[in-house]
């Protein structure tokens, strides 16, 4: 899983049939910076603090197995340290 921070939401032209409508949002990971789209499962807005299951735990959550990535938390807090 990954803690990340959402910083925008993703709109697409067309898409595979196993995504039909899902809602995705880019999530940034502190530290590394590094930015991956995850499917958005609680509706979090720009800013908020989410944690993103991936790989296997993601297709699971979302029941779709195109889905890599998904937002499974929104995070109240984190001690950092």
């Amino acid at each position: 899983m990954i803690l990340g921070e959402v910083v925008g939401r993703v709109w697409s032209e067309r898409e595979v049939d196993g995504l039909g409508g899902a809602r995705m949002v880019v999530v940034r990971e502190p530290g590394s910076g590094a930015q991956r789209v995850a499917v958005d499962l609680l509706d979090a807005g720009t800013g908020t603090t989410v944690l993103v299951a991936t790989d296997e735990a993601a297709a699971a959550v979302t029941g779709r197995s195109c889905v890599d990535a998904a937002v499974v938390a929104l995070v109240a807090g984190w001690d950092g340290s």
